[in-house]
């Protein structure tokens, strides 16, 4: 098999995987034999109807509390208060302390825009907070009770800054919402301190939540994932579809999280990993939520109690950043069904950047590592098309005498291959290598925070299409070259397809990340050297 069929292979593997990627919907599993849930378009109209959860989940809850709340989002009719770190800006709403807005410092919404990117937002159409409270409801603080705040701006000037929220019962319960903040992090701590003023034993339990609209942020050649997560004790990683919200079954386990996912950035809800919590997924008032339901505590009449603290990542998918958050983190960077050769190739490229600082070179080199490792196999390869290449003229006189005999051509054409100890098929095993590595890194690229809005040479962005439409077409070209160095193909109709292809795939390559096109340009251009040294030696 030549490169042209090479080339033929890639443009049909890319348009079914395309075309796949956005509408599969069956369940896969990463290295780890962990089950992932591919997405679909979500279905942006009415939501399904809230399902019945199964009753045979255990419950972790001995008293039987309420978690069926409403998710009325906060508004600003409210008061709120300003945190601003080093990374994050939060706006915490005085009703529920709940963080209705969120800011990341470090990603600008556009190059060189003075605006920031936001993640969570109330915004209408565009709602995406994190809540959490205490129950029972109507006996301690929800989301939706009213708050007291000392300041309504805080910085953090030292490394570490902790906002609190106070609330006081009817019933003489006092409580403490503290927020912590460190420098250089993306994770708010949040506890509570609860004190027993009345004349009974308190059982209480605390609980975090995630609410969203349904928004979908894929395209074709980008399709990414939007939607909900969740990770357990088992080493389970799931992905779910806003459509699935009102019918996945509740859980329980030691530790996890909960996450809402979208491209480059996601909120999660990790609550302390040494207790047993419950996860639900619901759908309320048009809106998409994950819930977390926390061990019950009690506390005596008269004592004061911390209750267990819950981290919340607010940020980028950062794989050096996020993998030292939580277990299982790392999985919201969403590497699809190839996660077994994607994963060591996004660490590998952060290896090497970590020693050239710069993510364009850091693709070059990755880019000349591969082709080494799969040096042997290309050159098989290529040196079965040399030896083909100089059979070219005794094959087109076999099919003038031959060729309305097709089984006698063929028998003909074995011949001359076993006598020439030539295999045609030898070009195979490096293209089904390729396909699999194309695939996996065209997911590292593309799910790559950091590659967003990093300059190289002339590119303004990396992670988004080139502007000038540059290394598509030289892409083209390199492509057009490598079928001038192949044997022509013996049927007419198949080398017009073959001609065709270069325009084809330039196309394809127009709505590439950058970064991507910049490893196959340089893929293309090492091969387009290796080929020609091999038929130089062999042809002379």
């Amino acid at each position: 098999m030549d490169n042209q069929k090479f080339f033929l292979i890639i443009a049909i593997f890319l348009s079914v995987f395309l075309l796949w990627d956005k509408w599969e919907i069956t369940h896969t599993t990463d290295a780890n034999g962990n089950v992932i849930s591919q997405t679909k378009v979500a279905d942006f109209g009415t939501p399904t109807p809230i399902q019945p959860k199964n009753q045979d989940v255990p419950s972790i809850t001995s008293n039987k509390v309420d978690t069926n709340l409403p998710i009325t989002p906060a508004v600003k009719q409210h008061p709120f208060t300003t945190v601003s770190t080093d990374l994050l800006t939060v706006q915490i709403n005085h009703k529920g302390g709940t963080i209705q807005n969120a800011f990341l410092n470090a990603y600008p919404v556009e190059i060189d825009s003075t605006n920031k990117f936001q993640l969570l937002s109330d915004k209408a159409g565009e709602l995406f907070q994190a809540q959490s409270g205490l129950l029972p409801q109507g006996q301690m603080p929800t989301h939706h009770s009213i708050f007291s705040s000392d300041n309504t701006d805080y910085q953090l000037s030292g490394e570490t800054l902790t906002v609190p929220f106070k609330w006081k019962g009817d019933n003489g319960i006092e409580v403490v919402k503290n927020f912590h903040f460190k420098r250089d992090s993306y994770v708010v701590t949040v506890d509570y301190i609860v004190t027993n003023n009345s004349n009974n034993e308190l059982t209480l339990t605390s609980y975090t939540q995630l609410v969203r609209n349904a928004l979908d942020q894929s395209n074709m050649m980008m399709p990414t994932f939007t939607g909900g997560a969740r990770y357990d004790d088992q080493d389970v990683y799931e992905k779910i579809e806003f459509d699935d919200f009102s019918t996945e079954p509740k859980t329980t386990s030691k530790g996890g999280w909960i996450a809402m996912i979208q491209h480059y950035f996601f909120a999660a809800w990790i609550p302390d990993s040494n207790n047993i919590h419950s996860y639900s997924s619901s759908v309320r008032n048009g809106n998409y939520l994950l819930t977390t339901v926390n061990p019950n505590v009690s506390i005596a009449p008269g004592a004061t109690a911390t209750l267990p603290s819950n981290n919340l990542y607010i940020g980028p998918k950062e794989q050096a950043r996020i993998d030292s958050v939580a277990p299982g983190l790392d999985k919201t960077v969403d590497y699809g069904v190839l996660f077994i050769i994607a994963k060591p190739l996004s660490e590998l490229l952060n290896w090497i950047y970590s020693f050239v600082q710069s993510w364009g070179y850091a693709i070059i080199i990755l880019t000349i590592l591969i082709k080494l490792a799969f040096y042997k196999l290309s050159e098989k390869s290529y040196r079965s098309m040399a030896g083909m290449r100089k059979l070219s003229p005794r094959l087109a006189k076999l099919k003038e005498t031959y060729g309305d005999d097709k089984q006698k051509m063929g028998q003909k054409t074995m011949e001359l291959y076993k006598k020439e100890k030539i295999n045609p098929a030898s070009g195979c095993l490096p293209i089904l290598v390729q396909i699999p590595v194309f695939i996996s890194l065209y997911w590292v690229l593309l799910e790559m925070v950091e590659l967003r809005q990093t300059p190289f040479w002339y590119l303004t962005d990396l992670s988004a299409q080139d502007p000038y439409y540059v290394l598509p077409i030289i892409m083209g070209v390199s492509m057009f070259v490598q079928q001038k160095l192949n044997p022509p193909p013996p049927d007419p109709m198949q080398a017009k397809i073959m001609m065709s292809l270069p325009f084809v795939f330039t196309i394809f390559f127009l709505w590439f990340p950058s970064g991507l096109v910049l490893y196959w340009v340089v893929n293309n251009i090492l091969s387009i050297t290796q080929q020609w040294v091999i038929n130089k030696r062999i042809n002379g």
